[in-house]
Formats: structure tokens, sequence, C-alpha cells
């Protein structure tokens, strides 16, 4: 039971993340094709893998502990820090390719006649 509250409760943590990303994707994929949202959507694919892959690795500890492997949590911590940095990776280049796809939208929009 202090399992399933522990992993209901990391869900609850990256919930407002995937509510975000999830309105992002239904905004994104109304808008016309082109490269522009072609970029967008993999960059919101990208920030949903990571936010989905972080959760399964905060939930290997907590279900280690949970049954009694501590040993295990401790051979482990190499492997699971170095998945938490290239998860960090993954964020950073979404982020950059979400960024990138806004400003080239923002830049292609027509121009006010002055």
């Amino acid at each position: 039971m202090d399992l399933l509250l522990s992993l209901l409760g990391m869900a609850a943590i990256r919930l407002p993340v995937l509510i975000a990303l999830g309105i992002s994707l239904v905004w994104v994929v109304d808008t016309p094709r082109g490269a522009i949202r072609t970029v967008a959507l993999w960059a919101l694919g990208l920030l949903a893998v990571a936010t989905l892959a972080g959760l399964a690795l905060n939930i290997v500890p907590v279900w280690l502990v949970e049954t009694g492997n501590y040993g295990n949590v401790q051979a482990l911590s190499w492997w699971l820090g170095g998945g938490h940095f290239l998860l960090g990776i993954v964020e950073a280049l979404g982020t950059v390719l979400l960024v990138w796809a806004m400003t080239r939208a923002l830049r292609n929009r027509a121009r006010p006649a002055a």
C-alpha cells in the first residue's frame, strides 16, 4: 500500500507538466503543416518522453527500497544518475527546439502596416 501511495504521489507531481504538454500538443496539432509545426511536435514529444522517463527512473529506487533490495539501490545509483543526466539533455533539447519553433513562427508573422 505504501508503494502505491508513493507511486501515485510521484505521478501527481508530474501531472501538471503532462497536462501542459497535452494542451500544447492540441494547440500545435491545430496549426498549418510545415517545418515549424514539425519541430514543435518533436519538441513536445521529447519533453513528454523525458517527463515520463523521469517518472520511471524515480520509481525504480522507491520500488527497490520497498522490496528491501537496499544493496541494489546503491549499485544502481550511478546508472540512475546517468539516466537523469541524459534526461536533462533531452529536456534541454526539447526546450531549445520549442523556443526555435516559437521564434520562427513569430518572425514569420506578417508585419503590421505603418
